[in-house]
């Protein structure tokens, strides 16, 4: 039973590992897509910095194993849910323009969220 245990923590593990690596990607590509030309630099920085911050906190969460050996598991899974619960607020950018000021954003026809 413990073997079958550590196979399923492994194949978590392991689908946690490529989902982060994607989504890690796809802060650049829809931070882009989302702000306009004057202000993309500051927020494709903050959105990587935000990144960032969350890879350094990580392995503290790891090291909660001694507190409670399943509340890493909690807080990494919770977080995950909630991300992608939150994902579903962002606005939909297919085949809509790239702004170039905040002015023509402001001006422009809402988006439905997903």
């Amino acid at each position: 039973m413990l073997g079958f245990l550590s196979g399923v923590q492994l194949a978590c593990g392991v689908v946690a590992i490529f989902g982060m690596a994607g989504t890690y990607n796809l802060i650049f590509i829809y931070t882009c897509e989302l702000f306009p030309t004057v202000v993309r630099n500051a927020a494709l920085g903050l959105a990587s910095e935000a990144g960032q911050i969350g890879a350094i906190i990580a392995p503290l969460v790891v090291v909660m194993v001694t507190v409670n050996p399943s509340l890493p598991f909690a807080i990494i899974g919770v977080s995950g849910i909630l991300g992608g619960f939150l994902a579903f607020k962002l606005p939909e950018t297919l085949h809509r323009p790239l702004y170039e000021t905040m002015a023509a954003l402001e001006h422009a026809e809402p988006t439905t969220c997903v």
